[in-house]
């Protein structure tokens, strides 16, 4: 993968990261999450994988130009 490639999927990791807390605030204020618990409880697991997927992404991204910058 390029930088270029690494960046357009933490930005779109970034948006479902922001669009997901939006989502779970409005659950909270509406107390949503009591009555669809379940999808609240998936919109949570999303949240969670989302955030997991760009720590995992930004640390290869920094690893590749951690080698760029120690091979040029």
């Amino acid at each position: 993968m390029t930088i270029e490639d690494y960046d357009f999927i933490l930005e779109e990791l970034q948006q479902v990261i922001e669009d997901a807390k939006v989502l779970m605030t409005r659950f909270d204020a509406e107390e949503a999450d009591k009555s669809l618990s379940a999808e609240y409880h998936t919109l949570h697991e999303l949240y969670q994988r989302a955030v997991k997927s760009q720590e995992t992404y930004t640390h290869e991204m920094l690893d590749m130009l951690e080698g760029q910058a120690i091979a040029g």
